[in-house]
């Protein structure tokens, strides 16, 4: 590549010596006439271009030099080039023939060609372009390992080895090559050949412990486990090597002692030779395991804190401890562990979400209004952190704020999205809080048209009018449908009970009211003063008076209760 980048610069100063000439004195300039002085422009601009790796402009220009010079067999490399990084390889193959065609003495063009032909799996064709390349330069080490890829890729696995073989007598012992060998007399099911190639490798760099531990696993892969114990043991033993803990417990499981797997996981945890990563992927697959298998979680768990020990600011590791201390119940822990994920990971989606969830469950509206508003930042185009927003704010009583998310959420939901009714409740709720009656209404009809047997829409909405003491039959059917739907609900039946109580059938909203105090575990102090209010309008004076007095003792009651105490009468 430095020939052509050398290439690249002369014609750039030939370039500019013509253009600084040609503005001195254009008639000076007798050598080249308009169609030079053009194919030298592109073919600097196309070299520019491909040097940027912006192919597509690269491409255009080099094919309008080769429109100019069709038998250029450089700029056919390059498009070559081009179409193989486009994995166009029809095109790659038709650009590199003809280039070779045209100079088949160019070692460039020829290892390019080698590497298009074996991609494209034309394998007779690969195989003689990097001989001719070797017969041209026998000492280019990667000629050699580009015809052994050849054979490779043509399973003429013999062929390639025989390659492998003589690149070692020419160049000398390589790593790479020698457990690529091993790799291949295993495909020919050579074990013997294979072990002796890593022996060689042992031998040859002793003080390379990945090669002794390349030994065990080989061992391990083939059955001979006694052999992989023994080397492992050894580097534990000599070089306190934490990656042979991880071999050991390969080892163990094999064997099936999982007392000594966990063991020895324990030790290559606890080992700061190993990095973290495979720390991380090998608890991930236990995790995996342990969905099928639950008596190991203990152990596995005791992982992951050896893990939270060594790296407490580590994203992964707390994310995986935090889906444990879930699995357990520890949500407050779990969720202490998401929040230091989010101090490096804003960016991750499914983190915002599982800690905005915890908030939610821990009812932690304070939290999760912080929470939703941070993720909003990251992922403003999230349509259920804007309802999990609007409803932590909501029940903070920030009802505009609540208003403002939910609105600009619900127009960016998808249609027919299942969170629809959500935000249409609570747009509802945040509006009837604000004092607009109406539009409160309009949502819920919205809701009802689009769920019929919202309970708690209908519920709520049956409870309102009869507040504001219109549309008591609408309110009556809806109330009514809710306690069909849940007879037993408290809730439901002073809801009911409260629409006869305005519609003034106090016999009827007698019995109801009775029923909900009767299954009450709350002990709402609402639905006790409900209870007054209408033994009342029954008659029965000192029963009210003993409800009224007790709403006191449970909770604050009305804004009317202290004088309907005081006058022992109703007061609206």
């Amino acid at each position: 590549m430095r020939k052509f980048l050398k290439y690249g610069l002369i014609l750039y100063s030939t370039l500019v010596c013509y253009v600084a000439s040609s503005q001195e004195k254009v008639d000076s300039v007798y050598f080249l006439n308009d169609a030079d002085v053009s194919y030298t422009f592109n073919l600097f601009e196309a070299d520019r271009y491909f040097l940027q790796n912006n192919f597509d402009l690269a491409e255009n220009y080099y094919q309008f030099c080769l429109s100019m010079k069709p038998n250029n067999a450089f700029v056919l490399y390059r498009l070559a080039s081009i179409y193989l990084n486009n994995n166009d390889l029809a095109r790659a193959e038709e650009y590199i023939d003809r280039c070779i065609q045209l100079d088949n003495s160019n070692e460039w063009y020829l290892y390019l060609a080698g590497n298009i032909f074996n991609i494209a799996k034309k394998y007779p064709k690969a195989e003689s372009v990097f001989n001719s390349l070797i017969e041209k330069n026998p000492n280019e080490f990667d000629f050699y390992i580009c015809l052994a890829d050849v054979y490779i890729q043509e399973n003429q696995l013999k062929k390639a080895i025989k390659v492998y073989d003589f690149v070692e007598q020419k160049f000398g012992i390589d790593e790479t090559l020698l457990i690529q060998k091993k790799n291949i007399y295993l495909k020919l099911n050579n074990k013997k050949k294979a072990e002796s190639e890593l022996l060689k490798l042992v031998e040859s760099f002793p003080e390379e412990l990945q090669f002794k531990r390349v030994l065990a696993d080989f061992y391990l892969q083939i059955g001979n486990i006694n052999k992989a114990i023994s080397i492992f043991n050894e580097m534990v033993k000599n070089h306190s090597d934490g990656y042979s803990h991880l071999g050991l417990a390969s080892c163990y499981q094999h064997l099936g002692e999982i007392d000594n797997f966990y063991n020895e996981l324990e030790a290559g945890f606890s080992s700061s030779s190993v990095q973290c990563d495979v720390k991380v992927g090998i608890l991930i697959d236990l995790l995996g395991n342990l969905k099928s298998n639950n008596r190991d979680f203990d152990r596995v768990f005791n992982l992951s804190e050896i893990l939270l020990k060594n790296y407490p600011d580590n994203p992964d590791v707390n994310t995986i401890y935090a889906d444990f201390q879930m699995n357990k119940g520890n949500i407050d822990i779990a969720r202490l562990a998401l929040e230091n994920v989010i101090q490096s990971r804003k960016d991750k989606y499914t983190i915002w979400e599982q800690l905005l969830l915890i908030d939610n469950q821990l009812n932690d509206w304070i939290s999760l209004f912080k929470h939703s508003n941070e993720a909003i930042e990251y992922f403003p185009n999230i349509p259920v952190f804007y309802f999990l927003n609007g409803f932590s704010a909501f029940q903070l009583s920030k009802y505009d704020q609540a208003k403002k998310s939910l609105e600009f959420g619900y127009n960016i939901l998808p249609k027919n999205d299942k969170l629809q009714t959500d935000f249409l409740t609570f747009l509802g709720e945040a509006n009837y809080n604000l004092g607009d009656k109406e539009k409160a209404y309009d949502y819920f009809d919205k809701i009802i048209e689009i769920d019929p047997n919202n309970i708690m829409v209908l519920n709520n909405y049956s409870y309102y009018l009869s507040l504001d003491k219109k549309n008591l039959e609408r309110a009556k059917n809806m109330s009514y449908s809710t306690i069909m739907m849940e007879p037993e609900n408290p809730t439901y039946l002073d809801t009911y009970a409260w629409i006869l109580f305005e519609m003034k059938n106090y016999s009827e909203s007698l019995k109801y009211i009775k029923k909900a105090v009767d299954l009450d575990k709350t002990r709402s102090d609402v639905l006790i003063e409900h209870y007054g209010d209408i033994l009342y309008f029954n008659g029965d004076i000192d029963g009210a008076l003993e409800q009224w007095k007790r709403v006191k003792t449970l909770g604050k009651g009305g804004d009317k209760i202290d004088e309907k105490i005081e006058s022992k009468k109703y007061v609206e």
